[in-house]
């Protein structure tokens, strides 16, 4: 009876042991063979009774044509023929694959991602970052691992919270910090096509670099039309000293249309002169080849040429073959068809091959230590490996963390080859001089930022230098001790003129908005019986339009006086309870800062605050209107189908609100169905926030 997979490594030493004793006892060497015979079948015989390990791959693999190229069931059928030929593998389990397509739309990724749950026993991916983290969080609720090469979220290196998940390459976020304190480039832009994988990539590379204290100073989405290319470059000129510009879109070296055009317009636009450093993103996920490779491209596309001079490319460095030669090695010995050509495969082919073949070498080193395979068992003996990959050589530390080398590939805006300069190695995170220097346009390195930037416990502002800033606010301090009881009055001065004037003021009275109920109309002396109406534009998801009728006031006008507007737009507003404020205008700085705060907070699943009204005894916060009202109205509705895709696009943008509210340090407090609007796209925003805080503090 077969009572479950027994080591090969245990029957190794079993029949080592056998032999020894085979003199002791007589063994004949015909019975000898017949023994070695049965041991060279055991392999067989194991194979099928090992226990299954689905692995399931995913990725848009049928709707972006990039991705498609990188023909994922060709590599993972390659590494699991390797691994079952390759003995050092302990033979408990046989490994298997599927391959899983995910949705271009993350929403519908995620949708898609819960309905794998029975299909895999762990997946390489997701390809998407927009989604890492829910679908990491399912991971470990279903005891399945997750091993992504493409998750930007910093807060997947918490292995307390996400035991189950594991990089198969270093975080790309670890390299660019590398690079970019090397050469001392802390002021980064960050642009994406405007596919939504991409748009999400960008957001997330954004917060991870504003993670590590470095100043993002525009996250842009372009498309791929001349218009919307030239306005994302004009607000990266105005924008305050950017140094390096990240672009999160397919390479323009693999046949990325968005990013030849940018990198043509930018050439255009004379932004290619050495002002700033172009670095594609996409390069950081896969091993681009570059040794005895020319690419056409560059030699076809002369402006590109002279553009990319401002191009550097950080990539996977490869170990004694490329990504090519590799690849037409393996068609070669038949492992793959013929008929494929090298350079018509995404170098991403590699990525996906090295993750199943991480996946067996963590299952191999958890069951020879423990005999578990668990998720997270994987994901803890995830450390301390090194394998020779696809055409790499993959490592990572005792943390798990990955510290395979990368290298920093350059042209000199003449030749159509790329060049490495500098080798990025990640244990160390430091960079080696490789003997060929970076040819920078204009004959120097783009301009760098102060050394405080990166400098660990250390606040920087501004790129000034830390002695000078040291000088002067030394002075400033001898100056604000001799004027102090002046200096406060002044400031409490500003804070009081900032609330009620000027274009960025905070508190509006019934000279700023217009209401629906004209009882509380800007024009207090008016007369004039005009009723506001709001029609059926609310109910079906529009703005709202006005029909201007005299008479009386009717009881649905009443219901919607809380909408009005205010600089030509609708707005809502929140009302406190009634009470006795006081003189709001003399309010305490306290309840000031907030007040800033509070406006200051923008993101696109947090609902603006536009201000706070107070007049003629009321006081409420005023928010942007949104058309389909609360979540709460929605889910009572029940013309509105919520299925699964309609579910996870909300969840999703109430899980990036609350993280954006909760990185800012702002407690909501009042979370619930009703403080969640949706707007006319059906995207969902938090709102209500800090109302407890300020009720608190004006009744003090």
């Amino acid at each position: 009876m077969f009572l479950g997979p027994w080591p090969f490594s245990r029957l190794l030493s079993w029949f080592a042991t056998s032999s020894r004793l085979s003199g002791q006892h007589g063994l004949t060497s015909s019975k000898f063979l017949r023994c070695l015979c049965l041991l060279a079948l055991l392999p067989l015989i194991w194979w099928g009774q090992a226990l299954p390990y689905k692995i399931g791959v995913i990725g848009p693999w049928t709707c972006d044509p990039f991705f498609s190229k990188a023909l994922p069931e060709v590599a993972a059928a390659l590494a699991i023929e390797r691994i079952s030929r390759d003995m050092s593998f302990d033979r408990s389990y046989s490994f298997e694959y599927v391959i899983l397509n995910e949705d271009c739309q993350t929403s519908k990724a995620l949708t898609s991602f819960i309905s794998h749950q029975q299909m895999a026993s762990g997946f390489v991916g997701p390809a998407n970052p927009g989604y890492c983290e829910a679908a990491s969080l399912l991971g470990n609720s279903w005891d399945k691992g997750i091993f992504s090469w493409a998750c930007v979220n910093h807060e997947l290196d918490n292995k307390h919270s996400y035991p189950t998940f594991s990089r198969t390459l270093p975080s790309p976020i670890r390299v660019l910090v590398t690079v970019m304190k090397y050469f001392q480039w802390a002021h980064a832009g960050v642009i994406s096509s405007d596919e939504d994988i991409w748009v999400h990539t960008a957001n997330q590379v954004s917060s991870a670099l504003r993670s590590h204290g470095l100043p993002v100073g525009v996250v842009l989405t372009s498309g791929q039309d001349s218009h919307s290319i030239q306005k994302a470059l004009q607000q990266i000129r105005q924008a305050d000293r950017i140094r390096i510009i990240i672009m999160c879109m397919h390479s323009a070296l693999i046949g990325g249309e968005t990013q030849t055009h940018f990198l043509e317009l930018a050439h255009d636009l004379k932004m290619t002169d050495g002002t700033y450093v172009f670095v594609p993103y996409d390069v950081l996920l896969y091993s681009l080849p570059y040794k005895h490779s020319p690419y056409q491209v560059l030699r076809n596309n002369q402006k590109l040429r002279e553009a990319y001079d401002a191009v550097l490319t950080i990539t996977v460095e490869s170990h004694k073959k490329t990504f090519y030669e590799a690849f037409t090695e393996a068609a070669a010995s038949g492992e793959i068809p013929e008929k494929l050509d090298s350079h018509q495969v995404s170098p991403l082919f590699g990525t996906i091959y090295n993750s199943i073949y991480f996946i067996a070498q963590a299952m191999s080193n958890a069951l020879k230590e423990n005999g578990r395979a668990s998720a997270a068992s994987l994901a803890r003996h995830s450390r301390n490996m090194q394998f020779y990959g696809f055409n790499q050589l993959i490592r990572t530390d005792s943390n798990g963390n990955g510290i395979s080398e990368y290298v920093i590939l350059d042209t000199n805006g003449k030749e159509w080859e790329l060049r490495g300069t500098y080798t990025v190695d990640m244990e160390t995170e430091l960079l080696r001089f490789r003997g060929t220097p970076i040819h920078f346009p204009g004959g120097r390195p783009t301009s760098a930022d102060a050394k405080c930037w990166f400098a660990q416990g250390k606040i920087c502002q501004g790129g000034i230098d830390p002695a000078l800033a040291m000088m002067v606010c030394f002075a400033l301090l001898l100056a604000l001790l001799s004027i102090n009881g002046f200096a406060y009055f002044i400031r409490r001065r500003i804070n009081k003129i900032q609330l009620i004037k000027g274009p960025n003021r905070i508190l509006l009275t019934l000279e700023d908005v217009t209401f629906i109920n004209p009882h509380f109309g800007s024009k207090r002396g008016s007369r004039a019986s005009v009723s506001f109406q709001i029609i059926s534009e609310v109910q079906s998801g529009r703005s709202p339009r006005l029909s201007f009728s005299s008479g009386s006031l009717t009881p649905a006008t009443y219901e919607n006086s809380n909408i009005a507007i205010y600089q030509g737009d609708w707005v809502w507003l929140k009302k406190f309870p009634p009470g006795d404020f006081g003189d709001i205008k003399s309010i305490k700085s306290s309840a000031s800062d907030v007040f800033e705060m509070m406006k200051d907070l923008r993101h696109e699943n947090v609902n603006p605050l536009l201000g706070f009204f107070y007049d003629s005894g009321m006081f409420a916060i005023v928010s942007e209107f949104c058309s389909r009202r609360s979540l709460e109205d929605i889910l009572t509705q029940d013309d509105v189908k919520l299925d699964w895709m309609f579910k996870s696009s909300l969840l999703l943008d109430l899980i990036k609100g609350m993280k954006y509210l909760h990185h800012r340090e702002f407690i909501h407090g009042r979370l619930k169905s009703r403080n969640c609007v949706v707007d006319g796209r059906f995207v969902l925003k938090v709102t209500d926030y800090g109302f407890n805080n300020i009720l608190e503090m004006l009744r003090l």
